[in-house]
């Protein structure tokens, strides 16, 4: 059974990896507030349709790393972990490639539906075109990183994820300061620092004897990681296609609303990071003692990753919500943005304890094989309670963000309690 101490061992640094994921979103946005604010909507509302993408990575690559978990935790690595590894790289690079052109071909159609005009509208698409037609480096970055983690070495993608950090905000400062390409820099540093991040993965893959040969274009992908890939993802695919259409919501509300939420988010990103480390922790742990048909282990594996997750996401958010003016002024001076700024940081702190339960018990489902169960989840919570909610009382009872926020409470509370009491109905 997996002591508090070995949680925390293997999940730090995933939480520490996520920091940083998340930390080139926001630096890109720091950088560009330099600019002006429209192309800090611009590369905001850009930003959310990439999340998209990087949010199939993430469950693709959260399927690898519980397949390959159970794999070499039956000892079985010599066929069955082969197979899969082969399978996933073909996956992840169909998958990458695929997204790219889209990001190319769809840019004007994306942004114009989802309603931005003029200035920020041109700033959208160029951040788009460059960042998602190259999105093949971030998914091979997940994936390699999957490969790591499920042979028990998470410091290493950590430390990727350092590198491409630093490389971003050099590439990137170079290129809007120095070169002053404007938003294009600030695309081609991240581009470059993802591409240098995936070359370093793929030779400690190589390094670790794992198989990242490009023989994999002969192997047939594994119906398995099909079957438990396409609902992972689907669900990840809804939840951020629910958050677009309440983004267009909040762009309803007026262009300083919109730029202050955006800025929110991206300082609020950092609530999330532990549940997201915690997250990947409980996929590999309880995979690992669900192949080694240990109930009672998992079921404690998941209590108490829950409550350390709760507990550092309300500590992140209860500091972040007492730096929020302070925060914010490092984006805009804007009264108005900032105090759409406050209210995301304040509701995202009020919302933790029900977010911390629906990440862990989606990892929970997941790590079991069951990747149907939270896409229903969320698939009810976030386009039913979240979507209508959020039009209901942002806009018919005149709550406005706050309304629109006060939805996103209600949904992360449905999903918590459903996720939760059907998983422990199944280890009865």
């Amino acid at each position: 059974m997996a002591s508090t101490k070995s949680i925390l061992k293997f999940a730090l640094p995933a939480v520490v990896e996520n920091f940083l994921q998340m930390l080139m979103t926001l630096m890109d946005t720091f950088l560009v507030a330099r600019i002006s604010l429209s192309a800090v909507a611009g590369v905001a509302l850009a930003g959310n349709i990439l999340t998209v993408y990087q949010a199939v990575f993430v469950a693709i690559g959260t399927v690898i790393s519980s397949l390959l978990a159970r794999a070499w935790a039956r000892e079985k690595e010599t066929g069955e972990a082969t197979g899969l590894l082969a399978s996933s790289q073909k996956l992840i690079w169909l998958v990458g490639i695929f997204l790219g052109l889209i990001s190319i071909i769809g840019a004007r159609a994306m942004t114009t539906l989802l309603g931005a005009r003029g200035t920020m509208a041109g700033e959208a698409r160029v951040y788009l075109m460059l960042v998602g037609g190259f999105m093949l480096f971030l998914a091979l970055m997940t994936v390699y990183g999957a490969f790591l983690r499920a042979s028990g070495d998470t410091k290493t993608p950590m430390m990727a994820s350092f590198y491409a950090n630093g490389l971003n905000i050099i590439f990137a400062g170079l290129f809007i300061f120095g070169l002053h390409w404007g938003v294009i820099g600030a695309g081609l540093g991240t581009v470059l620092a993802r591409a240098i991040g995936a070359f370093f993965l793929y030779n400690k893959c190589r390094s670790a004897q794992i198989d990242v040969s490009f023989h994999f274009w002969k192997q047939k992908i594994s119906r398995e990681l099909l079957h438990l890939s396409g609902p992972a993802t689907a669900e990840r695919l809804v939840m951020r296609f629910g958050d677009l259409i309440v983004i267009a919501l909040i762009i309803s509300f007026g262009a300083k609303i919109y730029a202050g939420n955006a800025i929110g988010e991206n300082i609020t990103q950092f609530n999330y990071m532990p549940g997201f480390g915690m997250a990947t922790a409980t996929v590999i742990l309880g995979a690992s003692a669900f192949g080694q048909q240990d109930p009672e282990g998992l079921k404690a594996i998941v209590r108490k990753s829950y409550w350390l997750t709760a507990l550092m996401m309300v500590l992140v958010g209860a500091v972040i919500l007492l730096a929020s003016d302070a925060l914010g002024r490092l984006f805009t001076k804007d009264a108005v943005a900032l105090s759409a700024n406050h209210t995301v940081i304040l509701f995202s702190l009020l919302a933790t304890i029900f977010t911390a339960g629906t990440l862990i018990y989606t990892a929970a489902h997941q790590s079991v094989g069951n990747t149907r169960l939270p896409f229903l989840a969320t698939s009810v919570g976030m386009l039913i309670v979240r979507v209508v909610l959020g039009f209901v009382f942002g806009h018919l009872l005149g709550l406005g963000l706050e309304g629109v926020w006060l939805a996103v409470i209600a949904d992360n509370l449905f999903r918590f309690i459903f996720l939760k009491w059907r998983f422990q109905k199944a280890l009865k």
